[in-house]
């Protein structure tokens, strides 16, 4: 039987937490990397690692084993905590969660639906339906990273900014096209709008539960 495989650290045993952050792709690591912090105000002592996967499924394949190896962690004394984000696509959002806390639980990390006494150190989010749908839900972010768009949300994310009956990405990337704007890349679009984006403004449900997750998730107690 293989070894489990877990980060290196260099923490001593109690040092502190560590937050480890898993994506599916490029332009939600650097998101994260440089507004999660300042979105939850997180205290400096935490230590926040973003991991980016090439897609969801190579994410999901190689999940099972990297919570087996942060359960390892956990068992020697350090307080690994561990949010798992990934994009719903097409999938059936209760099927996805169910599958992710499953994971958790048969790796031996406790998940808040699996917590008896309500500690719990995986949060998995699922973004609805995808990272853009977090844009439509921050217009105002949008427009400051790009001057040229509409000053109006695109009418489909005016009532529901996580609106999932076409692929968002497509769509914010016409809505570019649209205002003169030629720019598909993912990455960028995140390095543009994340500093502009205001957790109390944003529209998107499925943001503000995602936030709501990794304030519990750093709140609890080892």
């Amino acid at each position: 039987m293989g070894r489990k495989q877990h980060p290196k650290t260099k923490k001593k045993v109690g040092s502190g937490v560590q937050l480890e952050v898993l994506v599916e792709e490029e332009s939600a690591a650097r998101l994260l990397r440089k507004n999660l912090r300042s979105w939850i105000a997180c205290d400096l002592g935490v230590d926040i690692k973003v991991h980016p996967f090439r897609g969801k499924p190579a994410l999901m394949q190689k999940l099972p084993t990297l919570l087996s190896g942060y359960a390892d962690l956990r068992r020697k004394g350090y307080d690994v905590r561990v949010l798992v984000l990934v994009d719903q696509d097409r999938d059936d959002c209760v099927k996805l969660k169910t599958s992710l806390d499953r994971m958790a639980q048969k790796a031996g990390m406790v998940t808040r639906s699996s917590a008896r006494s309500g500690a719990h150190f995986v949060v998995n989010r699922i973004v609805v339906r995808e990272l853009e749908n977090w844009y439509f839900g921050d217009w105002d972010a949008a427009k400051s990273a790009f001057p040229k768009l509409n000053a109006r949300v695109p009418a489909a994310y005016r009532g529901n900014a996580d609106q999932r009956d076409k692929k968002t990405s497509e769509v914010f990337e016409n809505t570019l096209k649209a205002a003169g704007i030629r720019n598909a890349s993912k990455p960028d679009w995140a390095d543009r709008i994340g500093p502009h984006m205001d957790p109390v403004r944003n529209r998107s449900t499925s943001f503000r539960v995602f936030l709501e997750g990794v304030h519990n998730l750093l709140k609890e107690q080892t």
